[in-house]
């Protein structure tokens, strides 16, 4: 078959991988990407490995999937019933394609297409640092490997995958016809933190609270988010006596939305982590004019911020040079221009992305063919 006969032929893709939470980032790309490929006439399936039925599936409405439930204490035990429901799967639903959304359904993947005898090529599609997760030598069992950025990459190169098998997507934003304003010169700078509330860990929430007790002037901070340390976020705050600037909005269904219609003026957006997969945060903000003030953690951040262009950067756990940045926005010795900042991220848009994606899918099937 031809390349070119080959883009007519509507495709079967199945997305693999363990149970999420579904409230992340990555399934918004996700169900995303499967409803944006619909409308190309390409089919996609998912199947989960799950230990219970705990999983919130409401942002699985619409997307045909199936689940392998095993909560076999003994991990070889428990992987080869998973392998096996996999390969029965495959064999049922024959895909084109098989793209992992972890590192772990690569093994899964692997060893179920030799089991089915369903010759496809195996994708990773990992959303997270791969330092930071168990298994991540598994990620070789895969023949081509889309990673979200170029952090990631090189965690991929630095466990053993070809650079030539690796492409580098990053994840996709949708461009606004709006361009959310700065407070103008003599109002309250006002600062955001969009994301799940992490004293320490990941999202080092603490960071982001001490920087700001340090920062001089007059600022205001909104924080649009929930998770298991938010009391404990807001109970830092009264310690640090910062508590009467910031409102705790909780988690938002459309935080954006919160945004422009009550926030209405941002100064720029917070991002204190230690660690990133692809904030998408950081790509929410800038589609909308709004610059980011970002640890240049791996990974993501050093992709997306070009320094007094969209934002800036500052080396993770350097708490002086976030103060630094904070009070040179608070003082207005930033100027950045709102209406020019959603131009600077113009690869992270849609159409391209799935362009680039669907290409990179067609060129490897065409491979196997």
């Amino acid at each position: 078959m031809s390349f070119t006969q080959l883009m007519r032929v509507s495709m079967k893709i199945a997305f693999i991988g363990e149970a999420v939470s579904g409230f992340g980032g990555m399934e918004t790309v996700i169900r995303d990407v499967i409803t944006t490929f619909r409308q190309q006439h390409i089919y996609s399936e998912m199947f989960f490995f799950c230990r219970n039925d705990k999983m919130d599936k409401g942002w699985l409405e619409g997307i045909k999937y199936s689940c392998s439930f095993s909560n076999i204490r003994l991990g070889f035990l428990r992987r080869a019933k998973h392998i096996h429901a996999l390969s029965k799967w495959l064999q049922d639903y024959q895909p084109d394609v098989v793209i992992c959304i972890d590192v772990i359904s690569c093994l899964y993947a692997a060893k179920a297409r030799k089991k089915s005898g369903i010759d496809v090529p195996v994708f990773s599609w990992p959303h997270f640092s791969l330092d930071h997760k168990k298994h991540a030598e598994y990620i070789t069992c895969a023949d081509y490997h889309l990673a979200i950025s170029s952090g990631i990459k090189q965690q991929m190169i630095n466990r053993g995958v070809p650079e030539s098998t690796i492409n580098v997507i990053f994840n996709p934003v949708e461009a606004k016809d709006t361009v959310i304003p700065g407070p103008e010169e003599g109002e309250t700078a006002t600062f955001i933190y969009v994301g799940r509330m992490k004293f320490e860990g990941q999202k080092r929430v603490k960071d982001l609270l001490d920087g700001l007790s340090q920062a001089q002037g007059d600022w205001k901070l909104h924080v649009l988010g929930d998770g298991s340390d938010f009391e404990k976020c807001q109970a830092y705050g009264r310690e640090l006596k910062i508590d009467n600037r910031i409102v705790w909005h909780g988690w938002q269904k459309h935080p954006w939305e919160v945004v422009r219609q009550d926030i209405k003026k941002v100064s720029a957006l917070l991002l204190t982590s230690s660690f990133e997969g692809f904030p998408m945060t950081l790509l929410e903000s800038m589609s909308w004019g709004i610059p980011c003030i970002s640890a240049d953690c791996v990974s993501g951040p050093g992709d997306i911020i070009q320094p007094d262009v969209n934002g800036h950067l500052y080396q993770p756990g350097d708490i002086a040079g976030f103060v630094t940045l904070l009070n040179k926005y608070i003082a207005g010795e930033i100027h950045i221009e709102h209406e020019k900042i959603p131009a600077s991220i113009d690869k992270f848009y849609q159409s391209k992305y799935y362009d680039r994606l669907h290409n990179i899918i067609i060129s490897a099937i065409s491979r196997r063919k």
